[in-house]
């Protein structure tokens, strides 16, 4: 599903000449288009890249079906790994996600190497 997301995102934007442009345009896809939490913002310079969100209407789903005992996989980490990948084009690491409060609530960090 996240491929999915990052392919929408990514077949309609042009090239991007920074990863701060990058970072603005994946941005306002994530707020603008998926519409999927309250607050999204987005950074990435040379080495580091996270996504802080707030209010995510998919976290509700995915503990729901952890305490029921089922598999959970959050799409935007996905999405974010994809899009990172295609437009940057460097090898990106998933560094976690400190989910520091309320369920919703989330801060997703990866490497660029």
């Amino acid at each position: 599903m996240g491929s999915i997301f990052a392919d929408n995102w990514s077949d309609n934007t042009g090239d991007l000449k920074s990863n701060n442009e990058f970072a603005q345009s994946f941005e306002n896809y994530l707020k603008n288009q998926l519409e999927f939490a309250r607050y999204v913002k987005v950074n990435c310079d040379e080495k580091n890249y996270t996504l802080d969100i707030k209010g995510c209407a998919i976290c509700h789903g995915n503990e729901i079906l952890r305490k029921e005992g089922m598999a959970t996989a959050c799409p935007i980490v996905q999405a974010a790994k994809y899009a990172a990948v295609k437009k940057i084009g460097k090898n990106v690491i998933t560094k976690g996600v400190d989910k520091p409060g309320q369920v919703g609530d989330c801060t997703i960090k990866f490497e660029l190497e």
